[in-house]
Protein backbone atom coordinates (compact mmCIF):
# COMPACT_ATOMS: atom_id res chain seq x y z
CA UNK A 1 0.00 0.00 0.00
CA UNK A 2 1.09 3.68 -1.07
CA UNK A 3 1.67 6.21 1.77
CA UNK A 4 -1.24 7.93 -0.03
CA UNK A 5 -3.53 5.08 -0.10
CA UNK A 6 -3.12 4.46 3.76
CA UNK A 7 -5.98 5.51 5.60
CA UNK A 8 -4.75 8.58 8.12
CA UNK A 9 -4.64 7.49 11.46
CA UNK A 10 -4.87 11.14 13.48
CA UNK A 11 -3.00 10.81 16.37
CA UNK A 12 -3.30 13.83 19.63
CA UNK A 13 0.18 14.75 20.75
CA UNK A 14 -0.38 16.12 24.92
CA UNK A 15 -1.25 13.06 26.61
CA UNK A 16 -1.09 10.60 24.12
CA UNK A 17 2.52 10.68 22.22
CA UNK A 18 3.82 13.60 25.25
CA UNK A 19 3.48 11.66 28.21
CA UNK A 20 2.07 15.07 29.79
CA UNK A 21 2.32 14.41 33.44
CA UNK A 22 2.57 17.88 34.52
CA UNK A 23 0.31 19.67 32.13
CA UNK A 24 0.40 22.52 30.51
CA UNK A 25 2.55 25.30 32.24
CA UNK A 26 4.17 27.41 29.88
CA UNK A 27 3.22 25.64 26.69
CA UNK A 28 7.35 23.56 26.74
CA UNK A 29 7.69 20.10 26.22
CA UNK A 30 9.17 18.45 29.11
CA UNK A 31 7.83 15.43 29.62
CA UNK A 32 8.62 11.78 28.09
CA UNK A 33 7.11 9.76 25.26
CA UNK A 34 4.09 7.45 26.40
CA UNK A 35 5.69 4.21 27.16
CA UNK A 36 4.86 1.64 24.03
CA UNK A 37 4.31 4.37 21.58
CA UNK A 38 7.53 4.19 19.23
CA UNK A 39 7.03 0.10 18.94
CA UNK A 40 3.67 0.98 18.39
CA UNK A 41 3.97 3.66 15.78
CA UNK A 42 6.64 1.12 13.83
CA UNK A 43 3.42 -1.16 13.37
CA UNK A 44 0.99 1.08 13.21
CA UNK A 45 2.71 3.01 9.62
CA UNK A 46 2.85 0.05 7.46
CA UNK A 47 -0.88 0.17 8.06
CA UNK A 48 -1.88 4.15 8.27
CA UNK A 49 -0.48 7.33 7.66
CA UNK A 50 0.70 8.52 10.93
CA UNK A 51 -0.57 12.01 11.17
CA UNK A 52 -0.26 14.62 15.12
CA UNK A 53 -2.53 16.78 15.18
CA UNK A 54 -2.94 19.22 18.54
CA UNK A 55 -3.85 22.79 19.70
CA UNK A 56 0.28 22.87 19.34
CA UNK A 57 -0.85 22.72 15.96
CA UNK A 58 -1.97 26.18 14.49
CA UNK A 59 1.56 27.54 14.14
CA UNK A 60 4.27 26.82 12.65
CA UNK A 61 6.64 26.81 15.84
CA UNK A 62 4.30 24.67 17.14
CA UNK A 63 4.55 22.06 14.73
CA UNK A 64 8.62 22.07 14.59
CA UNK A 65 8.75 21.57 18.54
CA UNK A 66 6.82 18.76 18.21
CA UNK A 67 8.59 17.03 15.65
CA UNK A 68 12.25 18.23 17.40
CA UNK A 69 10.99 16.68 20.25
CA UNK A 70 9.97 13.74 18.92
CA UNK A 71 13.13 13.41 17.33
CA UNK A 72 15.08 13.47 20.75
CA UNK A 73 12.79 10.85 22.13
CA UNK A 74 13.83 8.46 19.56
CA UNK A 75 17.20 9.93 19.18
CA UNK A 76 17.14 8.98 23.36
CA UNK A 77 14.90 5.57 22.79
CA UNK A 78 16.71 3.80 19.94
CA UNK A 79 20.54 5.46 20.37
CA UNK A 80 20.55 4.72 16.48
CA UNK A 81 20.80 7.99 14.74
CA UNK A 82 19.80 6.07 11.14
CA UNK A 83 17.05 4.14 12.71
CA UNK A 84 15.38 7.15 14.98
CA UNK A 85 15.56 9.48 12.28
CA UNK A 86 13.99 6.99 10.03
CA UNK A 87 10.68 6.24 13.02
CA UNK A 88 10.55 10.00 13.49
CA UNK A 89 10.47 10.69 9.60
CA UNK A 90 7.12 8.33 9.98
CA UNK A 91 5.01 11.12 11.18
CA UNK A 92 3.55 14.29 9.71
CA UNK A 93 2.80 16.83 11.55
CA UNK A 94 -0.63 18.89 10.36
CA UNK A 95 -2.16 22.28 10.41
CA UNK A 96 -5.40 21.50 10.80
CA UNK A 97 -6.89 18.39 11.85
CA UNK A 98 -6.95 15.68 8.79
CA UNK A 99 -9.68 13.61 7.77
CA UNK A 100 -8.50 10.52 9.60
CA UNK A 101 -10.14 7.22 9.07
CA UNK A 102 -9.59 6.96 13.33
CA UNK A 103 -8.65 9.32 15.80
CA UNK A 104 -6.63 8.60 18.86
CA UNK A 105 -7.25 11.08 21.64
CA UNK A 106 -6.75 10.98 25.59
CA UNK A 107 -10.10 13.58 25.36
CA UNK A 108 -12.20 12.06 23.30
CA UNK A 109 -15.91 10.10 23.56
CA UNK A 110 -16.86 7.98 21.02
CA UNK A 111 -20.34 8.38 19.83
CA UNK A 112 -22.17 5.75 18.90
CA UNK A 113 -25.31 7.57 18.00
CA UNK A 114 -27.34 8.58 20.83
CA UNK A 115 -27.19 11.89 22.38
CA UNK A 116 -28.89 10.53 25.00
CA UNK A 117 -26.52 8.03 26.06
CA UNK A 118 -24.84 8.32 29.66
CA UNK A 119 -21.12 8.72 28.79
CA UNK A 120 -22.78 12.36 26.80
CA UNK A 121 -24.42 13.18 30.22
CA UNK A 122 -23.02 16.93 30.71
CA UNK A 123 -22.69 16.01 34.33
CA UNK A 124 -20.96 12.50 33.21
CA UNK A 125 -18.72 15.06 31.02
CA UNK A 126 -17.21 16.89 33.45
CA UNK A 127 -16.00 14.59 35.88
CA UNK A 128 -14.00 12.97 32.87
CA UNK A 129 -10.25 12.02 33.54
CA UNK A 130 -7.59 11.52 31.62
CA UNK A 131 -5.06 8.44 32.15
CA UNK A 132 -2.68 11.08 33.47
CA UNK A 133 -5.18 12.17 35.80
CA UNK A 134 -6.52 8.91 37.87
Amino acid sequence: MTEKRKPILCIDFDGVVHDYREGWKDGSIYGKVTTGFFEWAMEARLHFKLVIYSSRSRTLEGRQAMAAWLQNQADLYYGDEIVATDCARSFEFAHEKPPAFLTIDDRAIAFKGDWLAGELSPAVMMNYRTWTQT
